[in-house]
């Protein structure tokens, strides 16, 4: 990877579009406790919140916002190992000073009432942890699935509303997970607020789930649904009639 400009637009990309991402994400959850309709709210919201990311910085750096996606885009052969890394750096760090300015903007009472912190969610209790491990996987999988279809020239004609499209895949998944596991499907969403409350080893399931869907879905991806083709056979000319 070469340090140049273009190289450090990418990277503060890649910090503003997740502390976007925790800013408007959690903001929308945060204000919804104690409603009945929390989880379909905070589905949708979550979702729009993805829309805007991908829509503002796409173009810069891809808006990846997510260390999963960063994985999967490493393990498909788009980036290299060192702009992988910086990625999940700059999104770290992007999702603490995102978090970080939340707590400052959010009243007093709504940091109160956040049960049990800002956009922190606890796997349903009755779930064991290989449940949960699996239901974190398999929903960061599908997201996963997504961004590969996204990348693969074959999907080059169907990029007109990728950001819609992608902020449904959030939100559908959302609905089939958000109650079970919170179904953040992003590291950063999920350690981040953890971190700040002091408990990081309550979230271990959901990440584990997560890293191990970006690390085998792009092997699922090149070996199942992408084409194997042979090289184009041209006679040699020898020079004889």
């Amino acid at each position: 990877m070469t340090w140049d400009f273009f190289t450090f637009i990418r990277g503060i990309s890649e910090f503003s579009a997740t502390a976007l991402l925790m800013l408007f994400g959690c903001m929308g959850e945060s204000m919804n406790q104690g409603d009945e309709n929390r989880t379909l709210v905070a589905s949708v919201h979550y979702g729009l919140a993805v829309m805007v990311v991908m829509h503002v910085f796409g173009f810069v750096s891809g808006a990846h916002a997510n260390p999963c996606i960063s994985i999967s885009c490493y393990f498909m052969g788009y980036i290299a190992s060192d702009m992988m890394m910086m990625y999940v750096v700059c999104q770290l760090a992007g999702g603490f000073a995102g978090y970080f300015l939340l707590l400052q903007l959010l009243p007093k009472e709504v940091l109160d009432a956040s049960k049990p912190a800002v956009c922190l969610v606890e796997p349903m209790a009755s779930l064991t942890t290989t449940q949960i491990v699996m239901i974190e996987c398999l929903l960061t999988a599908v997201f996963v699935l997504g961004w590969c279809a996204l990348w693969d020239v074959r999907n080059g004609r169907f990029l007109d509303s990728v950001t819609i499209r992608m902020g449904l895949l959030v939100i559908a998944c959302s609905f089939a997970g958000g109650q079970l596991t919170g179904a953040s499907m992003n590291p950063v969403k999920t350690l981040v607020p953890a971190v700040f409350h002091g408990n990081p080893d309550s979230v271990s399931m959901q990440l584990t789930g997560q890293i191990l869907a970006a690390i085998m879905v792009p092997s699922v991806w090149n070996n199942a649904y992408t084409p194997r083709y042979r090289p184009l056979e041209i006679p040699l000319c020898t020079g004889q009639n």
